[in-house]
């Protein structure tokens, strides 16, 4: 965990990534901290499968803006306390792809647009924005141009961005919920991702949930 802290440093020191990471921030400070522990998590569990250094980099950069979207959506939606209607979820659903365009602009990593939006779209049978059938992400906020098929180690990265993305809300403490012990998360997961659930074994549990 030390060394994904020394490069998630060493990332939020960029010029290029750290207006991106102050709007969220300035949105909303829960989201940016789970963009942080998404990001560190993401990072522990690609070292442990093995992903090679600048892919372990683009996965990091995708952690940390992986909620970007979050930013077009109304705060009292995602702060709300109780179950969203339709409207609301639709809302909330669009926030994979909202923040593409904004990752595009990041040219000294090409790869972490097509990421970032993997991380819900790979979580299982309630994937969206698309079906979980489609692993594709899309090539602006709107999706309307034409998709390409992603690399083995993308869809690889996409998974566990889902994984970290997924063991840090159900750890957490929300508006909506209590935090899940540990133990139960890790069962849940196994049954949940079992392509990438193990990698949780390099993840320490917490010292209390997060908020």
């Amino acid at each position: 965990m030390r060394e994904a802290r020394r490069l998630l440093a060493e990332l939020l020191a960029r010029p290029d990534l750290r207006p991106l990471m102050n709007q969220l921030k300035q949105f909303d400070g829960a989201t940016y901290r789970h963009c942080l522990r998404v990001a560190r998590f993401a990072i522990v569990l690609g070292r442990g499968d093995g992903m090679e250094p600048a892919q372990l980099r683009e996965l990091a950069v995708a952690g940390m803006l992986h909620d970007l979207g979050k930013t077009r959506v109304d705060r009292d939606v995602l702060r709300k306390p109780g179950p969203l209607d339709d409207d609301e979820m639709r809302e909330v659903r669009r926030h994979p792809a909202a923040a593409v365009g904004d990752l595009q602009t990041l040219t000294a990593f090409p790869d972490a647009h097509r990421i970032a939006p993997l991380h819900h779209e790979l979580q299982g049978p309630g994937a969206y924005p698309r079906d979980g059938g489609d692993r594709r992400a899309g090539t602006d906020a709107r999706g309307a141009d034409r998709r390409r098929d992603l690399p083995a180690w993308m869809l690889r990265a996409g998974l566990i961005l889902a994984l970290a993305d997924r063991y840090d809300a159900l750890i957490s403490r929300r508006s909506y919920k209590a935090p899940w012990p540990d133990d139960e998360v890790r069962t849940a997961l196994r049954a949940e991702m079992p392509e990438v659930a193990d990698l949780l074994d390099h993840l320490k549990p917490p010292a209390r949930p997060p908020r």
